[in-house]
């Protein structure tokens, strides 16, 4: 498989997010998964991971300094660690969200492990996209687009001969209602011709 474009890959998961809010939009239950990605969204962020294991991956992903984090960790309301001490990253970023709290200027090293985690978050998400796509989970627009009017343009090369080149003869000597029926055999025929057609 030929190697994914970034510019072809952000249209990708554009258009997965598009797909999303339009499930969301339809009343339909998002999963946890696409709810995260969501509340990234929302939140300025492309990556949609859920839980951070330590104070230090939360900031990371938060945008924020470790110090900062602390602090806000203190405001009333701030969403809890867990029993394991790992972090719910869709409620914090609902959290940071909500309050309107903005992210200080980091350390550079901190910057560094963003870019680090973020980095290696695409490289994940590039490498489940591609297994997606050898498994057939997901299309080029362009594919589907140019399948769709090769089809088309068959379907109405069969339907033009038929209606054309084969049906006016038929029709010499019936009266209307054998008429109606050889359409309609002709027209079971050509569906039946188009669905076989790869």
């Amino acid at each position: 498989m030929e190697h994914i474009s970034p510019e072809v890959y952000a249209k990708i998961l554009d258009a997965d997010l598009k797909n999303i809010l339009r499930k969301s939009a339809s009343g339909k239950t998002l999963s946890p998964a696409e709810h995260a990605r969501v509340v990234a969204k929302a939140a300025g962020c492309n990556d949609s991971v859920t839980t951070a294991k330590t104070a230090v991956e939360l900031a990371v992903l938060l945008g924020a300094g470790r110090r900062q984090v602390t602090r806000w960790q203190k405001l009333e309301g701030a969403p809890p660690a867990a029993p394991n001490g790992s972090y719910d990253v869709v409620a914090w970023r609902e959290f940071v969200r909500g309050r309107g709290l903005k992210a200080a200027k980091v350390a550079s090293e901190v910057d560094v492990a963003a870019l680090r985690a973020r980095k290696t978050l695409a490289e994940i998400e590039d490498r489940e996209l591609r297994v997606a796509l050898k498994k057939g989970l997901y299309l080029l627009k362009a594919e589907v687009e140019g399948e769709w009017h090769r089809r088309m343009a068959l379907l109405k090369n069969l339907l033009y001969a038929k209606l054309t080149l084969e049906l006016p003869p038929l029709y010499v000597g019936h009266d209307a209602v054998d008429i109606q029926q050889i359409n309609q055999n002709a027209l079971d025929a050509v569906l039946r011709e188009a669905a076989s057609i790869e």
